[in-house]
């Protein structure tokens, strides 16, 4: 349960009348899809959005109450009101879980949704971190793409461990980041001499 939300439920609803453990149900259901980081907007939103199920929790209570004092029940010996009041909660729980099931289940979607952009974030920026770790290295591209790099390995190290195997089995020169730099410059100094041979119109 998030006690921010908790604490703002119980403020929106204090004269409502509801017992503590309906307002703790209440804080129970909303509470999916918060976190200890969630943002005051966020908690007041899902606070706002559980009002409705509040009143009508009063609403039942009310109409509870007043049906068992218009019929009261015989009371056994050493019987009292709080087996009444259990009872009362537990049915209005039912009620208020059955009319926020939609309601938990957007917030479970939108959950999974927001997990899932986290988790495409977090893989686009590793992918990058890897490229440029490998060009750094002079590892070719479709090497890079051949590999499998666990998420919680350290990119440097294995791509500088993976380098020296290719060195080791002469698959690339150890030189290879300095040799590609080489090359790109020596290719833009040949065209830049080039277009300076063009004869002038």
């Amino acid at each position: 349960m998030n006690t921010k939300l908790r604490k703002t439920i119980s403020e929106l609803c204090k004269d409502m009348g509801l017992t503590e453990k309906a307002l703790d149900e209440l804080a129970e259901l909303g509470s999916q899809g918060l976190t200890d980081t969630s943002t005051d907007e966020d908690i007041n939103k899902a606070a706002d959005s559980l009002v409705p199920y509040a009143k009508l929790m009063q609403g039942e209570i009310t109409r509870k109450t007043s049906k068992r004092n218009q019929t009261p029940k015989p009371k056994k010996k050493d019987d009292g009101d709080e087996g009444d009041d259990d009872d009362d909660d537990k049915g209005i729980a039912a009620i208020v879980a059955k009319q926020l099931a939609p309601f938990k289940e957007q917030m479970d979607k939108l959950q999974s949704e927001n997990d899932a952009l986290k988790a495409e974030k977090a893989k686009g920026e590793r992918d990058a971190l890897i490229a440029a770790e490998a060009k750094k290295l002079g590892i070719p591209d479709y090497l890079i793409k051949r590999i499998a790099i666990a998420d919680d390995a350290d990119v440097a190290k294995e791509l500088a461990a993976f380098k020296q195997d290719l060195v080791n089995n002469n698959l690339m020169p150890k030189d290879a980041a300095s040799v590609t730099a080489g090359t790109d410059d020596q290719m833009k100094a040949a065209a830049k001499s080039w277009a300076e041979s063009l004869p002038d119109k």
